[in-house]
């Protein structure tokens, strides 16, 4: 019985994946857990396995598709089993995913043997769903558009070039030739197309036709379309991160706190650790001092340890914070399970160990899933203060800015002490501006004074 491949939820906030590398064809023989197409989201690159032993009888998304979760990828049969190809817009509608694992099917119209066509059989026309919706919108028969997708699948790339190339009929109007460019660049100047000559393939409009049907442009008109520059493409990482943050702003009702606490003495600390760790080639971070301390207020905070659900506040009774790592092309968060219960000392590898996977593209989703606050330092590029963004569905994030030496009043006296700043941004939908400022306030004593988390 044939088997359907659909797209795993790795977290909570997954919506969709993209399609990075299939690692198998169609007609391979696969065995069950044999890895079978890379994944990109925001946080990961995961390569998802083989539910079954089988044959790939069909491959939908092409690479680089972004597919919503629980869509369907690819079906696998059994050996000399016929299933009947089925169009990836046109598949079985996505349900709710009850578990994790991929299931088997029944035979359904995506999966079950058919008898093979005869000839006055349609073939069905392959087209992908932006070139239907396109199609559908400007009247225009698909079998009359030529595919240069994998298969013969139409794109919309090839409705495009259709719409450019076709033959004007009697009850259509002509359509003029022009880039998307010349389009935008005309309008602005007020030019009327139809009176520019095209220099382009088969009499197209330019850029360079519009502007030299200009006699000058205005000194005071900025056109960006005319200067160099570089686009660098909005995919992988960069545009989930740029989905989500964007989806974080809309969606949370986001305050931002700052403070400024002195750290003289957690510095102090941290030296005194080191000295005695030297032997051991380990050495503490202050982020993993924060890690601990942040850990600790919110035990006595814990509606900063939160997120809102459709039935009200949700409070976590774990604490998972999540540490920021940036990479070259974005950044994850990997996730330390209850920082509060494992020490300083476990924090600390596991601080260590998960920033070098992260770095080397080593992550697994469970080490990026279930985080319940956020902790992202940008004391080591010389930041002070700065407005992070909260990680939904988180409550809150702290954003940890350096530690620099400042001449401040210190027991009715001028001294040069360690300042450090804190910037608190919460929801303040699931919490108010007093508790959010004494879960700071919180924060801050501890590291004034780190000693008091002895008292815990």
């Amino acid at each position: 019985m044939a088997v359907e491949l659909r797209m795993l939820q790795m977290d909570q906030t997954m919506t969709k994946g993209k399609i990075g590398k299939w690692l198998v064809k169609e007609g391979d023989s696969v065995t069950e857990g044999q890895p079978l197409l890379e994944i990109e989201t925001d946080k990961v690159v995961h390569e998802q396995e083989a539910p079954t032993d089988g044959i790939i009888a069909q491959i939908l998304p092409e690479e680089g598709s972004n597919v919503p979760v629980n869509a369907l990828l690819a079906i696998i049969a059994a050996p000399g089993e016929e299933v009947e190809r089925v169009e990836a817009d046109t598949a079985v509608p996505a349900q709710e995913i009850d578990a994790p694992e991929q299931r088997k099917t029944t035979p359904s119209a995506a999966t079950r043997t058919q008898p093979k066509p005869s000839t006055q059989m349609t073939v069905p026309i392959k087209a992908s769903p932006s070139a239907q919706q396109l199609a559908e919108k400007l009247a225009i028969d698909l079998a009359q558009v030529k595919a240069s997708g994998p298969g013969g699948r139409i794109l919309e790339s090839d409705v495009h070039r259709y719409i450019e190339t076709r033959e004007p009929t009697t009850t259509e109007p002509i359509r003029l030739k022009a880039s998307p460019l010349a389009r935008r660049l005309a309008k602005e100047f007020g030019l009327d197309l139809t009176t520019i000559t095209g220099s382009g393939p088969d009499g197209r409009i330019v850029r360079d036709d519009v502007l030299q049907a200009t006699d000058e442009i205005p000194a005071h008109v900025f056109h960006p379309e005319t200067m160099a520059s570089e686009i660098i493409e909005l995919s992988g990482m960069r545009k989930i991160i740029a989905e989500r943050m964007t989806m974080s702003l809309q969606t949370n009702a986001s305050v931002t706190l700052h403070t400024e606490v002195d750290a003289t003495t957690l510095v102090e600390l941290r030296t005194l650790f080191n000295e005695e760790l030297q032997k051991t080639e380990v050495s503490l971070t202050y982020t993993d001092l924060l890690v601990t301390i942040v850990a600790a207020a919110l035990r006595k905070h814990p509606r900063l340890n939160a997120t809102l659900t459709d039935e009200g506040i949700e409070i976590f009774t774990d604490i998972n914070i999540g540490v920021a790592v940036a990479l070259d092309d974005g950044l994850v968060v990997p996730v330390i399970r209850n920082a509060d219960k494992i020490g300083l000392h476990a924090i600390s590898d596991q601080v260590r160990t998960l920033a070098d996977k992260a770095r080397n593209n080593q992550l697994v989703p469970s080490e990026l899933q279930g985080g319940t606050f956020t902790l992202t330092n940008l004391g080591n590029f010389g930041i002070d203060a700065f407005t992070p963004i909260i990680n939904p569905p988180e409550c809150a994030i702290l954003g940890v800015g350096r530690i620099a030496k400042k001449p401040v009043v210190h027991e009715d006296e001028i001294a040069i002490r360690r300042m450090l700043a804190l910037s608190l941004t919460f929801d303040h939908r699931i919490v108010d501006g007093a508790p959010a400022a004494q879960f700071l306030q919180n924060v801050s004593q501890y590291i004034q004074n780190p000693y008091l988390l002895l008292l815990i």
